[in-house]
């Protein structure tokens, strides 16, 4: 009870300040929109002193403040212009997390929660971002998610708003992909002599440090990698320009529990868990929650912060703002959020060494890194 509560607190201040949200909420404000959760002051006050014609933000996915404090350079670009650190959304995944950023509307408001989810209609666990199932080979429209969970991005806001905006992303995108970091930047500049918004998002260190854990030199090698080639970048801009650097979450190095195996607990499910490693919710056959709950607690004890449906909808860890209407059922009857670096895995291709979505503080930590030339 007492890490009940104690968590509890944690989720209930999560959103007040000091987020991705608010850090949105500023972007939209520069531009004379507001999505109605405030603003980050300091942006603000760094978008007002320099008034930029133009804003580049990139998201550089999973570096987050733990990671650049390990391995970045004190006197490298991220470290010498890292404003600020802030929290980003509950979980601290993509998914959930780049959808709030785009759109300035929370989780809970949006729907995109996690890796993947339950869409009663498909009977099917679906990953969001690749419209495909999770546990089965189906593939699913380019645009089913966005049909079923609109969540309009501010590029295309803007656009629509008659403010000119453009994005840029990796290898694997139809729209402006880019081979390497630097030839993201490179276009992410061309973009923005026609743009008054550009957004540029970058994949491969997720990638990378889910392989290869969050330690080690080659983990080093590949943030001072991306931090130099930033700096040359920011160099290269000219001075009605802003440059806005940022994750969408940090990572942990994690240990693996192989829930699959686990017959007894896979006896109480009526089907596979949903969402993420570290944040999985589970949906039980009929009378088997309280064996369920002695079962997990035998197991895993207090690594993981197991809520019925309705304390995780009223704990507001999803975020404020109107509830999708749809929220409710992509939570099961039971959800475990990782405290401790444990994980659990069901069905993986692979073991991750690092990961996130997990409440803790290591994995949620993101860096605001702003600068301007003049």
């Amino acid at each position: 009870m007492k890490i009940y509560n104690a968590y509890m607190n944690t989720c209930s201040q999560w959103y007040e300040k000091d987020n991705i949200l608010q850090l949105s909420g500023s972007l939209y404000a520069y531009f004379g929109f507001d999505r109605g959760h405030g603003s980050d002051p300091y942006t603000d006050r760094f978008l007002q002193e320099h008034h930029p014609r133009t804003i580049i933000a990139v998201l550089i996915d999973a570096l987050g403040s733990s990671i650049i404090d390990e391995h970045a350079r004190s006197d490298g670009f991220f470290q010498r212009f890292r404003r600020r650190d802030l929290s980003t959304v509950f979980p601290p995944t993509t998914t959930a997390a780049t959808t709030a950023f785009l759109t300035g509307h929370s989780p809970a408001e949006n729907g995109w929660l996690a890796w993947c989810q339950y869409f009663a209609e498909e009977d099917d666990h679906i990953v969001l971002l690749m419209n495909r199932s999770r546990y089965g080979e189906k593939k699913y429209p380019d645009s089913f998610t966005q049909t079923k969970l609109p969540a309009k991005p501010i590029y295309e806001y803007l656009n629509e708003n008659g403010i000119p905006a453009e994005s840029v992303w990796p290898h694997w995108s139809k729209h402006n992909p880019s081979a390497s970091f630097a030839e993201l930047l490179e276009n992410a500049a061309e973009c923005a002599k026609d743009n008054r918004f550009v957004y540029a998002y970058w994949d491969e260190l997720d990638s990378f440090l889910h392989v290869h854990g969050v330690h080690g030199e080659d983990v080093c090698r590949e943030v001072q990698k991306l931090d130099a080639e930033a700096e040359r970048f920011a160099a290269s801009l000219p001075e009605d320009t802003v440059l806005l650097v940022m994750a969408d979450h940090s990572q942990v190095e994690v240990t693996n529990y192989n829930l699959a195996e686990d017959i007894q607990l896979c006896d109480c499910l009526r089907m596979p868990p949903s969402f993420e490693p570290r944040t999985m919710t589970f949906m039980l056959k009929d009378g088997m929650e309280d064996t369920f709950r002695r079962l997990f607690k035998e197991r895993f004890g207090d690594a993981f912060l197991l809520l019925g449906k309705d304390e995780l909808l009223s704990s507001g860890l999803f975020g404020p703002g109107i509830p999708c209407a749809r929220l409710a059922d992509f939570i099961g009857d039971l959800t475990a959020i990782a405290l401790t670096p444990l994980e659990l895995d069901y069905r993986m291709s692979y073991r991750h060494r690092g990961n996130h979505a997990g409440m803790m503080k290591e994995e949620r930590m993101i860096p605001l890194i702003l600068y301007a030339k003049k």
